[in-house]
């Protein structure tokens, strides 16, 4: 995702919308978020309604409104419901939002801004959220899957570059921490082309992808770091919430239990919404899956009670 200023890329959005409304494609149909999952997306005249999908990062019930506001032309004026974390904030708040459409790429690009202390497991860099539609999900599909058929036989990969392999995953991280999703991608892939054969590389690939909501991807790319390093239970818990975006919660399950008995820590609070709503909407699964949660909890808090018990 690009990294820019909002007041600039809003306005410089809105210097380029131009006037006539009638060639313009309606928003309609199922529109692909790279963190929220699938929305749908309706319209009625000026009006643009959509509804989340099964298996969104907020664990919101299918057909649940997020987005209700009004097209001038290609510019989105409305609301936008978020799940939200941090300490004070609401779980669930509308927020204004500012979004532009371009049917020439079949997306919508929306900026919404939330209140200082917040974050939100749905938004990109800077409040950013990108829908796409099913023909530029296809495209783009198309050419990451022709990429990495690529990348893993090695066609058309540059000569092994160990100093150059390194670089890309450290970029790739960095990217990863600013939640550039896109760029992070570009830079693991870099970096296993060029002769990186991590578990870091490809976790940090598969985690990547997640985050663009390319499930099979992510599921193919993290399943072979946990090859190479079976005890790192990041990475059974990011396949735990891979899983549960497939809506597959046996698999879900099976690896937050991985995770948790290979010793994963978390904060509460901090818990992936999605795996959660997942797991305790199954009476068979809601019992272990409080139990490994909590687990997961302990663990966090272990160190500090170690911490505590040996002085400064």
């Amino acid at each position: 995702m690009v990294s820019v200023s909002r007041t600039i890329s809003l306005a410089a959005l809105i210097a380029v919308v131009p006037g006539a409304r009638g060639a313009e494609l309606p928003l309609q149909g199922s529109y692909q978020a790279d963190i929220w999952g699938t929305v749908e997306l309706s319209t009625e005249g000026e009006r643009l309604v959509g509804r989340a999908s099964k298996g969104n990062p907020c664990g919101l019930e299918p057909g649940t409104p997020v987005l209700d506001g009004t097209l001038q032309g290609r510019v989105l004026v409305g609301q936008f419901e978020l799940c939200l974390q941090g300490e004070g904030c609401p779980e669930r708040q509308s927020l204004p939002v500012l979004g532009f459409h371009s049917p020439e790429e079949g997306s919508l690009t929306a900026y919404v801004r939330i209140q200082q202390g917040c974050l939100s497991p749905v938004l990109g860099q800077e409040g950013l959220v990108v829908l796409r539609s099913p023909r530029a999900v296809s495209a783009a599909q198309e050419a990451a899957a022709a990429a990495r058929a690529s990348l893993m036989s090695g066609r058309g990969a540059s000569r092994r570059n160990p100093e150059a392999a390194k670089a890309a995953l450290e970029r790739g991280e960095q990217l990863l921490r600013e939640k550039k999703w896109g760029g992070s991608v570009a830079e693991f892939e870099r970096s296993i082309a060029l002769g990186e054969q991590s578990w870091v590389a490809f976790f940090g690939l598969g985690t990547a992808q997640l985050m663009r909501n390319q499930l099979p991807e992510a599921v193919e790319m993290l399943s072979r770091a946990q090859k190479l390093n079976k005890r790192e239970p990041n990475i059974a818990y990011t396949l735990a919430c891979a899983y549960s975006r497939l809506g597959k919660k046996d698999q879900a399950l099976l690896f937050l239990e991985q995770a948790v008995k290979s010793g994963y820590a978390i904060k509460a609070g901090s818990q992936d919404l999605g795996l959660e709503k997942l797991l305790l909407s199954d009476p068979g699964s809601i019992a272990r899956y409080t139990e490994n949660i909590q687990e997961a909890f302990k663990n966090a808090e272990a160190p500090a009670r170690r911490r505590q018990a040996q002085g400064p």
